[in-house]
């Protein structure tokens, strides 16, 4: 693993050490990806309804959907959704899973028909006010591994170098500092700091005082969405051309919680004993770190589109959306707990940092094509370009300092993501008037670079999607599951000084189950 593999995680580290600790790129890209799920038909086509509409998750893709519909409706789709995450850390395999229960859309779509026997020009017009949920934060993750030959501390040392301890922050070194995890070493005028599983041999070298290494356990819980409320407008001309924008109130909460844990091996080197006794450090048993962070927002949007059906058989839709503007605030602490051996043990928590800045998703475009098979079904499929090298925060305050480190951050937002090129493909099969069957397939282009040799540059992101339909009359019963496939890389922490054969990162496997049930009433 190559240093500039670890352009992301050196930036991020950077930014720990400020107050801006939440806003780094990895929050960007949580922020700004969207992952909707929706009506049950939409998840059953894989997502591929940019050029179908008559579905209230087809006007999130294409606002030109609301022009299709023939009547009004009202829709709510309750979920399940089961995810699992897998991790991989020095060849140790963990697993963990988390449970939740979201709304996944309401809406209520209306339609005018003044005059129902005209065929050219004006023939309808439409108004959609509705809900739909674009992200799920629900996750639960853990790693874990014994032997391992580096430690957090290592980063903490590393970030404290060339600060006198009351200059350290409050969050994270200075934190580390007064649990005694990190001590100055004696005599440095440099302000050098050595991490409390450490000790400097007789060569003047930092060395690892635990014989077999440390055994290190992380678990993380994320919770929370993002949802979007849209009013959308529509019109129908000449059942041929159909034209919809809509303006969307976005929200959003995002909820984090970490707890770090490292215990030394039982063997320590008698030199490490020593050292420590000598210049009066406690020899260290155990810690945790745990971090909490919670962000909140609200955004606005729009978007505008377009559907063209030059024959009865084939749908041509285009749609623009512009980017989310958020306003955010992010609260967050930490705390650490170290226990020693015969000795005192510390628990030190943080005060409750708060911070308030705008943030800017990328813009966004669709195109869709479908192809109706008569009466017995259709094909469909739909491009989505997005570039997220665009993402960008801004800073409320006229600090200085606040708005070079959003600088900071936007630039590496720039030299670590590339815009994207995503594909969603689905299928229906009418069994009969009043049965459908569904499937559907989408798959997500790495935002990353390749040519960084980034960490996550390898990661995959893939679904399979299938589903069911049933109407009677003006009711309408849509069942559909997804399988969501995600593979990326965790860092638990990173030190310039460590080589990368002793800190690797995590290799995770997330996969998602979600079952989701539309009822519909048109009239």
């Amino acid at each position: 693993m190559t240093m500039t593999k670890y352009l992301y995680f050196a930036t991020a580290l950077l930014l720990i050490t400020t107050s801006i600790n939440a806003q780094t790129e990895d929050h960007a890209l949580r922020f700004s990806a969207q992952k909707p799920t929706g009506t049950a038909r939409s998840i059953g086509l894989g997502g591929a309804m940019g050029a179908l509409g008559g579905d209230y998750s087809a006007i999130g893709i294409n606002p030109a959907g609301i022009a299709v519909y023939r009547s009004s409706e009202f829709s709510f789709t309750p979920s399940l959704i089961f995810g699992q995450t897998e991790s991989d850390y020095y060849g140790n395999l963990s697993n963990d899973d988390k449970f939740s229960v979201p709304i996944n859309q309401i809406s209520y779509v209306g339609t005018s028909r003044l005059m129902r026997e005209v065929e050219n020009g004006l023939v309808s017009t439409h108004f959609g006010i509705g809900y739909n949920r674009t992200n799920n934060y629900n996750r639960k993750s853990f790693i874990q591994a014994d032997g391992v030959e580096s430690s957090l501390l290592h980063s903490f040392a590393y970030n404290s170098l060339g600060y006198a301890p009351q200059q350290l922050d409050n969050f994270y070194t200075g934190i580390a500092y007064d649990a005694r995890l990190t001590e100055l070493v004696p005599g440095s005028e440099l302000n050098e700091y050595i991490q409390a599983f450490e000790f400097i041999n007789e060569e003047g070298f930092l060395e690892m005082g635990t014989v077999n290494g440390v055994n290190q356990m992380k678990l993380m819980t994320e919770s929370g969405y993002s949802g979007l409320f849209d009013f959308s407008f529509g019109a129908n001309f000449s059942n041929q051309f159909y034209l919809g924008a809509s303006l969307g109130i976005a929200t959003l909460e995002n909820k984090i919680e970490t707890q770090h844990y490292e215990q030394g091996s039982d063997e320590v080197y008698n030199a490490y004993i020593d050292y420590r006794l000598d210049n009066g450090f406690e020899i260290l048993d155990d810690f945790y770190f745990d971090e909490y962070e919670r962000t909140s927002g609200t955004g606005l949007n729009f978007k505008i589109g377009a559907i063209y059906k030059p024959i009865n058989s084939i749908r041509i839709g285009a749609s623009l959306h512009t980017p989310t503007y958020y306003s955010m605030k992010t609260e967050y602490d930490t705390k650490a707990r170290a226990n020693f051996f015969d000795a005192d043990n510390y628990e030190i928590t943080s005060d409750l940092g708060e911070i308030s800045y705008n943030f800017r998703t990328p813009l966004k475009a669709v195109g869709s094509f479908a192809y109706i098979i008569g009466t017995k079904g259709l094909v469909s499929v739909d491009y989505e370009y997005t570039d997220y090298s665009s993402m960008k925060y801004n800073s409320k305050n006229n600090h200085i300092n606040e708005t070079a480190q959003f600088n900071a951050t936007n630039t590496a937002i720039n030299e670590i993501f590339r815009a994207t090129h995503n594909l969603r493909f689905g299928a229906e099969y009418r069994v009969s008037p009043m049965l459908s069957l569904r499937g559907g397939y989408a798959m997500f282009q790495n935002p990353y670079k390749q040519d960084k040799n980034l960490l996550n540059a390898d990661g995959e992101h893939y679904n399979v999607t299938g589903g069911i339909g049933f109407r009677n009359g003006n009711m309408t019963i849509d069942v559909a599951y997804l399988y969501n496939h995600e593979t990326y890389i965790h860092s638990l922490y990173y030190s310039p000084e460590l080589t990368d054969d002793i800190q690797q990162p995590a290799e995770m496997t997330a996969k998602d189950h979600h079952l989701a049930v539309t009822l519909g009433w048109r009239f």
